[in-house]
């Protein structure tokens, strides 16, 4: 961006308003899926002097917060319950609820009237578990809410957001070895859009695509989906939508036809798009990325962007040092939409600054922020 747009830019930003070989495959396609140059980023001020703010918006992978390496690795059965011990543990050793704290100080700093989040991630847990007999039971002790989790660390930063809309993904419980014996623990995955509490939204929506990956030998398919929500900003209602299409492990024909199955359910929608989402097709030649633009989209990155934008992956221990990120799959695109001349990008959670006092990540991936400044 040159120096007089981005002059531009800033002056009138300066003025605006922020207000988890069976049931291990499954597990593994959702927590494989869980990056970018070192920026400084803009912060929103609160001074109330404009009725019409930028239109802001992000998306962030806030990362369950395991790797299934090992699990992938099982050649015996009889290791599975250790793996997954091994997992949950990680995901424990994460430390969501203090991430959590991370990810909402970088959405007090800008206060997108909307944001698409994935991963969200219910870890519940069974004791003594069943599974392992056949068992059907399903565990419901929670562990880990990372809706309400976040929710409440959102309150305790004085900001006031709603769940808009949510569509449950993959659902999946497996055994693991604890120090008295074995339990069961269980993974539901959400992808989810947050509104601020003063954006009117309507006309909710949650799809699961029809094309999933499939485990033949098992019959199984890894539930994905989307979801969807009209919202209206300073008068104009945009029809906001977010996903998490299949990862690149195993599933490139899946998300490849997953990206084509949401082009075509949006293709008669009249109102502007906002669309959100860890899509993991990296731009810019990624064949699911490439479908998105022959239907339309517009990467916003694209218009004036600071940094690489590059979004994935830390370590899956996310504490590395150094940002790890090194290309680009979490994106904001927009269609039906005449864009602005001010358009504004970056990420957010992958600088320095950002790691916790722990030395954790806020999550695996970058969010991303994208400001339309309309006159």
């Amino acid at each position: 961006m040159n120096m007089i747009k981005k002059l531009n830019y800033y002056s009138k930003l300066s003025k605006s308003v922020s207000p988890m070989k069976i049931m291990l495959l499954l597990f593994g396609v959702l927590l494989s899926l869980s990056g970018c140059e070192r920026i400084s980023t803009p912060t929103l001020p609160d001074d109330g002097t404009l009725e019409t703010e930028p239109l802001t918006v992000m998306t962030y992978n806030v990362y369950v917060g395991g790797s299934t390496n090992e699990l992938l690795a099982v050649e015996n059965l009889l290791e599975v319950p250790q793996a997954v011990a091994n997992m949950y543990n990680a995901v424990i050793a994460s430390d969501f609820p203090s991430r959590a704290a991370a990810i909402a100080q970088s959405i007090k700093a800008y206060q997108p009237h909307l944001i698409g989040f994935q991963e969200i991630s219910l870890i519940r847990r069974q004791s003594p578990g069943d599974r392992i007999a056949g068992g059907l039971a399903p565990a419901e002790e929670v562990v880990l809410d990372f809706l309400q989790i976040l929710m409440d660390a959102l309150q305790s930063e004085g900001l006031s957001y709603e769940v808009a809309a949510k569509v449950e993904n993959i659902d999946i419980e497996m055994p693991m070895f604890t120090d008295t014996g074995i339990d069961d623990v269980r993974l539901t995955d959400y992808d989810v859009i947050l509104s601020r509490s003063d954006i009117v939204v309507s006309r909710p929506m949650s799809v699961n695509y029809v094309n999933l990956l499939t485990i033949e030998m098992l019959g199984l398919e890894v539930r994905r989906g989307y979801t969807a929500v009209d919202a209206t900003i300073s008068g104009t209602t945009y029809r906001v939508v977010n996903t998490h299409l299949e990862a690149d492990a195993l599933g490139k024909e899946s998300r490849v036809a997953q990206a084509q199955e949401l082009v075509n359910n949006l293709q008669d929608e009249t109102l502007p798009i906002i669309l959100l989402g860890d899509f993991n097709t990296a731009a810019p030649d990624g064949a699911a990325y490439q479908i998105l633009l022959s239907a339309g989209y517009v990467d916003v990155w694209q218009m004036d962007s600071i940094g690489t934008g590059y979004t994935c992956c830390q370590a899956d221990n996310i504490l590395n040092e150094v940002s790890d990120h090194s290309v680009r799959i979490d994106q904001i695109f927009v269609r039906n939409l005449e864009l602005p001349a001010s358009v504004m990008t970056h990420t957010v959670g992958d600088k320095p600054s950002d790691r916790l006092p722990s030395g954790l990540w806020p999550s695996d991936h970058a969010g991303v922020v994208a400001h339309f400044t309309f006159e």
